[in-house]
């Protein structure tokens, strides 16, 4: 299945990177998608596209190669990122060791040379973020308060949360999306590392 069948989300998620990998305005995308602005806002941010839309879009990823790390498919801007499992980032001590035996790659235009992914598991961050979804974490970016994060707790693997940092007790709250687990707090030292995540993936395929 083409991923440009799969949307609304899929499509959104790969236009918006193909536009950041050419370095285009909205408009100048719009031009050469042969549409106005504000349509590809709409679609941008999750509307359906039109059959139309999706044919022109389809033509212009057919002009590159079909491999990810080709020079010439590099012009777009995109590039392989290993993904993780999440059994390996619970064990990934130290994540300038990514292990070699990776589950995939996911193409991303993001620039931190260590970036990674890693498939989310559980229903922690339900209704947002489900299971199978894959992050993309910036290592040489420290994390903000508010940001989403893989963190790698000591003696208890990797989690999926909403940081917060409780800068005069030296504490860290993480959070969850589903009610229905409860916000966990944690000294500093009690991590092997917290990775601020750039995106998320959405499955590509629907069960």
């Amino acid at each position: 299945m083409d991923f440009t069948d799969s949307y609304p989300e899929d499509f959104a998620e790969r236009l918006r990177l193909w536009r950041a990998g050419q370095k285009l305005t909205q408009a100048e995308a719009a031009h050469h998608l042969d549409i106005n602005r504000s349509y590809l806002s709409q679609v941008e941010g999750g509307r359906p596209p039109g059959r139309a839309l999706r044919d022109r879009f389809k033509l212009l990823q057919k002009s590159a190669p079909a491999r990810m790390n080709d020079p010439a498919r590099r012009s777009f801007g995109l590039r392989n990122l290993p993904i993780l499992s999440w059994a390996q980032a619970g064990q990934a001590t130290d994540f300038e060791q990514i292990p070699s035996d990776w589950d995939d790659t996911v193409p991303s235009d993001v620039t931190d040379e260590q970036a990674f992914g890693v498939r989310l598991r559980g229903d922690s961050m339900e209704p947002k973020y489900s299971d199978g979804e894959i992050a993309i974490l910036l290592p040489n970016t420290p994390p903000n308060n508010g940001d989403l994060v893989i963190a790698n707790i000591k003696d208890q693997g990797a989690v999926c949360k909403i940081m917060h940092v409780q800068l005069d007790k030296n504490l860290v709250t993480l959070s969850s999306y589903n009610p229905a687990y409860p916000p966990m707090e944690y000294h500093r030292d009690d991590f092997h590392w917290i990775i601020p995540v750039a995106t998320v993936v959405k499955n590509l395929r629907r069960r």
